[in-house]
């Protein structure tokens, strides 16, 4: 199992990796994020620029936060290691206007640190024990969980769905309004 300290150098990989295709995109205007005019916006990019920094670590922590209600959920359960619960976190973006337009790259952001939970959560040092998805339920024989073939699956498809939602938003985030 990856580490907090793995989950947040890989959160700010693929930070880095998105945010240079972000402006690369605006750069060679693909996308219009109005990044390059002049310098009277800069104090708003360098917001924007942390906020998406600070969603990418949440996003790549998150599904981990399991470990805080494990009287309820399992750690590695099949709610926060999947794209259940970024679903229910991006239901925001359905309200989204033209004011707050500028939430859905920060969204977007949020998937891409969830997606690089999950795929660094193939790497555990074996598949058994806590490396397997567990179900949230708990029945008279103990909890219930994946094989490891499974839960490998599970995860490799989350993370690729996750991750796709994420750059779809983060291309397509003008549509939205």
């Amino acid at each position: 199992m990856a580490s907090r300290r793995v989950h947040l150098f890989g959160g700010t990989l693929f930070w880095v990796f998105f945010l240079g295709i972000f402006y690369f995109l605006d750069m060679n205007n693909w996308i219009d994020l109005g990044l390059t005019g002049g310098l009277e916006d800069l104090e708003f990019h360098g917001i924007w620029i942390v906020l998406s920094f600070m969603v990418t670590h949440f996003g790549a922590q998150l599904p981990d936060y399991d470990l805080i209600w494990e009287k309820l959920l399992p750690h590695r359960n099949i709610i926060t290691h999947s794209v259940f619960l970024p679903l229910l976190i991006c239901i925001p973006l359905y309200f989204v206007s033209a004011a707050t337009k500028f939430l859905v790259p920060i969204y977007a952001f949020y998937l891409i640190g969830h997606a690089s939970h999950l795929f660094l959560d193939l790497r555990p040092k074996s598949w058994k024990g806590a490396a397997l998805i567990h179900l949230f339920w708990v029945n008279d024989d103990g909890r219930k969980t994946f094989t490891a073939k499974a839960s490998k699956l599970f995860l490799l498809i989350n993370g690729i769905i996750v991750l796709v939602a994420g750059i779809i938003l983060l291309y397509f985030f003008q549509a939205w309004i």
